[in-house]
Parts: structure tokens; sequence; C-alpha cells
């Protein structure tokens, strides 16, 4: 296990790739449900092209959006708990959401983000290590950059965002393995500034081992759970590892603080993801996967799925992607309250000139896929104001049934 492997992984562009087309974190239970609901499109880069909503089971309509970078539309729900918006982006590019206001208050679709990175400041970390802790080929890294040649003293060099920040300093073997994780709070980072830190031997925690899950029939997956630390702030944070299957405490670390386990596995036509928030001991799970051929697919340019019956009380939503290269990526994500009993689904064609206008395809082939999203919060969307609110004890997981085979006009098949 590569440092550089964990680093790209403790990533939030990672976790939101659970869900990536789609954005909008769930409603609040103790929340009343809006009367009326307030689409938010993402789209500095102007690749936004049209928009549609749906009130109840009732027809879509085109939706007038108004904005630069962010653009909104509000319309009515008339005393009705379901609803649908959609927008098309970049021409070939049609994301959908169907929810109930109580599950979702405040959806957001995104059709571009930026390509510009958050200004920084350059900031130096100057790191003392006890003699003690050192080996030879060690390296001390902070937030899981910049990594250095491990010795008594070490500078590290940084470009971080300006303000008050959270420092996470890690001592790793060369294996990459953790020795030493110490998270030093409140550093007023500057232009021009520095700070000191002492990684002293009472900063060596001692590792906490964990037990890795069997995977399901027919899935193999990663002999490992990689560990990522966070802290309250979610300022600091980096891969702890301190092997396959333990990692190492973070000295100085508080209440709001959390660790986060990530399992993968796989399989031919399937894919299953699990991240565990924790503190202490993780207890660690597999989602259930798909039932071998439980979803029948009629392979058309908006197909209808049966078998929308994933098991389990913490089902969120289903998130359904259809992917013909250069004639249409299409994303659906439909929350458990508004499928309610119903286990069949079609993906609305919207493809009318007065609606989204685009050119459904009548032939070619290429991928197709349906994502069960399970959590122990009511989200519907894994997007990044969701995910920083997860707190030890919290879980995010999916299941996915695809397949890389899918032809239109080829008729019906069965996943996975």
């Amino acid at each position: 296990m590569h440092t550089s492997r964990v680093i790209g992984l403790f990533s939030l562009g990672l976790l939101v790739t659970l869900l990536a087309a789609c954005g909008g974190g769930g409603g609040s239970s103790s929340t009343p449900p809006p009367s009326s609901i307030t689409l938010t499109v993402e789209d500095p880069l102007g690749n936004f092209n049209t928009a549609a909503y749906q009130v109840g089971s009732g027809s879509w309509q085109a939706l007038s959006m108004t904005g630069t970078t962010t653009k909104t539309a509000t319309f009515s729900l008339n005393g009705q708990s379901k609803y649908g918006v959609a927008v098309r982006c970049s021409s070939l590019v049609v994301k959908v959401i169907q929810a109930t206001a109580s599950e979702l208050p405040n959806p957001k679709l995104e059709c571009s983000s930026s390509s510009s990175t958050p200004s920084t400041v350059a900031f130096t970390v100057n790191v003392s290590i006890d003699a003690s802790l050192l080996a030879s080929g060690d390296n001390v890294c902070v937030n899981s950059t910049n990594c250095q040649s491990a010795s008594n003293t070490v500078s590290i060099p940084l470009n971080l965002e300006a303000g008050t920040r959270d420092l996470l300093i890690v001592l790793a073997d060369s294996s990459n393995m953790v020795k030493v994780a110490k998270v030093v709070k409140g550093v007023n980072v500057s232009a021009g500034g520095s700070t000191n830190v002492d990684l002293a031997s009472a900063d060596q925690q001692n590792p906490v081992s964990f037990t890795l899950p069997t995977p399901p029939s027919g899935y193999s997956s990663f002999p490992a759970a990689l560990i990522f630390y966070a802290s309250a702030s979610n300022t600091g944070g980096g891969g702890v590892n301190a092997s396959p299957t333990s990692y190492r405490p973070v000295s100085g670390s508080g209440g709001g603080d959390r660790y986060t386990a990530l399992l993968t596995a796989a399989a031919t036509n399937g894919e299953l993801q699990s991240f565990q928030f924790f503190t202490g001991t993780p207890s660690l799970a597999f989602p259930a996967p798909w039932s071998v051929g439980s979803l029948a697919v009629n392979q058309t340019a908006h197909p209808s799925i049966s078998g929308l019956s994933y098991p389990g009380n913490d089902l969120r939503a289903y998130q359904i992607g259809l992917q013909i290269p250069a004639q249409i990526y299409y994303t659906a994500t439909l929350s458990n309250g508004w499928l309610g009993n119903t286990t069949n689904y079609s993906l609305p064609d919207l493809s009318a000139s007065g609606l989204l206008g685009y050119t459904a395809p009548s032939s070619g082939s290429g991928t197709f896929e349906v994502t069960a999203l399970l959590s122990s919060k009511p989200i519907l969307v894994a997007d990044e104001s969701a995910l920083l609110s997860f707190a030890a004890g919290d879980y995010l997981r999916s299941a996915r049934a695809f397949t890389s085979s899918y032809t239109v006009g080829g008729g019906n098949i069965n996943l996975p």
C-alpha cells in the first residue's frame, strides 16, 4: 500500500464519485416539507443548456433558470409531495433527480465545476523528530502532502489556504506505513509564515487493529481497509494506516474528529463500497450485493428497469446511469420515498424540443448501471457538504450492478 494511493483515496473527490452526477443533501425529519422547490444549478464554465421539472406524477414542463455561474428556479408543489428536476449540460449530458420534498427540499445539480484552485500562500512547517522514532527510509508529511525524507529536523514547504487550519503531521516508514501521527490545531496560516511542531516519543500511539470482513460470494476485495483521519474543522487530515489491518491513532485528536475506513469489493458485473466513520475500533461490513439477475432492463434509449427492491431500512436512493459515447450521458437519482412500493422505473424521455431537447440514440453501445445508496443519514446524494457532516458511527455504502455491453435496441437483459 503506497502513500500516493492512500492520499488519492482520501480526497473528497473519490468519495463523491459514489454518486457524482447529482448534488444536494437530505432533508431533516424535524423540518416540515416546503410548499415549493428551488433548484440550484452550479455552472461556472457555462455548460448549462436547459432545464425541466415535474410536480407529482404530472407531465414534465420547461423550467426557466436565472443567474450566471449559479442558476436557480423555483416552482410550486401545489400540494404534492413528489417532484422531479432535470437539466441538460454540454449538449449530451442529462441529469435527473426525482424525490419527495421532505427527503430533498434543496435539490442541486452541477453542469460544471470551476477548474481554478483556491488561492494559497507559502507556509513552512518545521518538524523536530525525537531520534528514537527515526529509522532509515522514513518520511514525514503534512496533511498527506509534500512528504520529505525524515531527520531530526525537517522543514516542509507548503502552499496552504490562509486562515486558521489544522495540520496532521505523519511520520511513515519506508513502506509508507504510519509510525506516528499528530494533529496541531488552530494554526494561523499566513503568507511567508511558519510553525514549529515536535514529534516526541509520547506522540506514538499504539496501533489499533481491526478485522476485515469476508467479501460476498463471487466478489474479491482489496486486502486492506484504508483508514483516514479528519479533524472536526475538516481542515486537517490524511491516511493513517499502520498496516493493512490497523491504524495509528492521532496524538492531539479530540471531540468531533473522526476516522474513516474504506472497503471495496468487485465482481464481474458488480461493485461494493463502504465508508465507515468511527473512533476507537471500527466494525467493518460490506453491503449486500444485488442478487444475480434480479434487475431486468430493456435496452432502449430510455430503458425501463424492474426489480428495484434492494433490501434494508437504510436504503436512501437509487442512481441509474446510461452512457452511449458521443450520444447520451444520462444519470437519474430517485429517492426511496419517491419510488415508494413500486419496483419498476423508466428513465424519463425528456428529448422533446420543449423540454431538454436532446437527440435520443436509436442505436449504439455503451454502459448501464444501477446503484443502491445506503446510509445511516437521510441523504440522497454523497455531495461534499453531506460528506463533511458525517460523524463517528455514521456510514455510507453502495451496491452497484452494471454492464459494459449495453446495446440500444438489443432486447432485454438481466443484471448483475
